[in-house]
């Protein structure tokens, strides 16, 4: 029955731990209403800054994809010439590892920690998106999304958008009345 417990308890965790993790913060006196374009921050060159392994053509093609499609989604319009604001974006992915302890009852209805554990691995990524305007340099916004990985995350276009989407969920923000 412990056991059973245990796991339940273990299960529960891991699997709430699994959400999306989302920070966002960015200057209020700016005037979120006045910008309508936007670009890359490197000269309006697309660059991908994070793990080697991820920066495949097709994986950086989808996230360039994303990142546009969801701001124009937002109302914002792609302008390599006169651009409001400057979008960047960071990965980081970080391989993480956990012991989980077996406990085991003994006939006396004791726990007794077993001298072996088990060892689990995963991945935690975090995606930060800034921006900035252009005008006057200065960052306006960023956010952070950061939640636990499977071991093989799958890149589809899917999943990256459902990550951007995350990320941007909140841009621009609302004003308050």
């Amino acid at each position: 029955m412990i056991k059973l417990i245990a796991w339940i308890v273990f299960l529960s965790l891991a699997l709430g731990g699994c959400a999306t993790k989302v920070s966002t913060s960015f200057d209020r006196q700016a005037d979120f209403s006045r910008y309508k374009t936007f670009c890359w921050l490197q000269g309006c060159e697309f660059t991908f800054t994070g793990p080697s392994y991820m920066n495949d053509s097709a994986v950086v093609s989808n996230l360039k994809n994303a990142i546009i499609k969801e701001m124009e989604q937002k109302g914002f319009s792609y302008d390599a010439e006169n651009p409001d604001l400057l979008l960047d974006f960071h990965v980081t992915v970080e391989n993480r590892q956990t012991n989980v302890y077996r406990f085991e009852e003994d006939r006396f209805l004791q726990l007794d920690p077993v001298d072996q554990s088990d060892v689990y691995y995963f991945l935690e990524g975090t995606l930060i998106m800034d921006i900035a305007d252009r005008e006057t340099g200065q960052m306006i916004w960023r956010s952070s999304a950061n939640r636990y990985l499977e071991l093989n995350p799958q890149m589809t276009e899917k999943n990256l958008r459902k990550g951007i989407g995350i990320v941007l969920r909140k841009f621009p923000p609302k004003e308050k009345k």
